[in-house]
């Protein structure tokens, strides 16, 4: 989960001053701190040579690496590094030959220091502070590509999981409206019945399930189950269907549309008119984990291959929605075919 920065720290530039800031005012505290006497006093120097130094740092880093390496322009490191160095020395002067001299009544240097000796004698911090802007720099740069693969890595998987989950399988749709409008023309009375699941199961799989990023409750994606059964049973008119349901499915929720690929494989490519091997669904609920087993006599007939979302898009799904959190276990034998698969919701 992202964490989320108040709405002040949203921009980078605020937010890489404030900890060049943090930085600073603790390193005034370690300055003013004494060990020996457990006491904080003011270190004049201390501050003054901090303040520079961690200001020098902060301009090598904002004003110079940032812009000046993310454009490709090397050739302007060397003067900006340059112009770091003489924001360290202006800020240290001012504050130790200028400001304490007014205030405290003393300097670092002598009043009348050669300009190009003070220069010089400074430029001695500066390869610290360019160590530490340069650090910071690879830091950040670091961070911002993470966060930026982290976010095209979550888009990717969010078009990947919508490509998925509106591959309904086509041909169940037209073989259901054929066979209501066989219903429908031979006047039968189970026609609006059938009309009416597949308007439901139709709403839910267009609207429900893709109503925002939230799960849906479990207790629909049942129903969702229950209705693509009973139409499916038009098609095979003789088909035998065992379904148990059992714990409070009205707690949880799940990912929309996961568990039909199993029942929908199981038609396609299953013997049901068999009483005596039935398709037998068995979906639990215990202790914060879904089981849902499915088990089918395969059929010796030649079937389709086109269609459906299929058992390899539900295992990429999977990993999507639920990584490290679900296995998957298939028993494929020359007579049937059972799935087993286990969410933690």
């Amino acid at each position: 989960m992202a964490i989320q920065l108040p709405s002040f720290l949203n921009s980078r530039t605020r937010l890489r001053t404030l900890l060049y800031i943090l930085i600073w005012a603790g390193a005034q505290l370690s300055n003013a701190y004494n060990p020996k006497t457990d006491t904080i006093s003011f270190n004049s120097l201390g501050f003054s040579f901090s303040t520079a130094f961690w200001l020098a740092a902060w301009f090598e880093h904002t004003q110079v690496l940032n812009p000046f390496l993310n454009r490709r322009r090397w050739w302007l490191i060397l003067p900006g590094t340059f112009g770091a160095l003489l924001v360290f020395c202006a800020t240290r002067y001012l504050i130790e030959q200028e400001i304490y001299w007014y205030v405290l009544g003393f300097t670092n240097y002598p009043s009348d220091v050669n300009i190009l000796f003070y220069i010089q004698d400074n430029a001695y911090f500066m390869p610290s502070a360019l160590a530490i802007s340069v650090a910071f720099k690879l830091v950040e740069d670091w961070l911002v590509h993470q966060r930026e693969r982290d976010s095209l890595l979550t888009e990717r998987n969010q078009a990947e999981l919508a490509f998925l989950k509106s591959q309904i399988n086509p041909h169940f749709l037209f073989n259901t409206l054929n066979n209501i409008y066989a219903l429908t023309y031979a006047k039968s009375d189970t026609a609006p019945g059938a009309i009416l699941k597949l308007s439901e199961l139709m709403r839910y799989m267009l609207y429900d399930s893709t109503n925002g990023p939230d799960r849906v409750p479990l207790s629909k994606e049942i129903q969702y189950l229950n209705s693509f059964v009973d139409l499916e049973k038009l098609r095979v008119a003789q088909a035998h269907v065992e379904f148990s349901v059992e714990g409070n499915v009205n707690l949880f929720r799940i990912e929309p549309l996961l568990l039909v690929s199993f029942v929908e494989n199981a038609f396609k490519h299953g013997d049901l008119t068999d009483p005596t091997h039935p398709l037998v669904l068995d979906l639990s609920v215990q202790n914060g984990k879904l089981r849902f087993d499915t088990l089918n006599k395969k059929a010796t007939r030649q079937t389709d291959a086109v269609g459906g979302i299929g058992l390899t898009n539900v295992r990429r799904r999977l990993q999507l929605l639920y990584p490290n959190q679900h296995a998957l276990h298939i028993t494929d034998t020359a007579d049937s075919y059972a799935c087993s698969l286990e969410i933690s919701l």
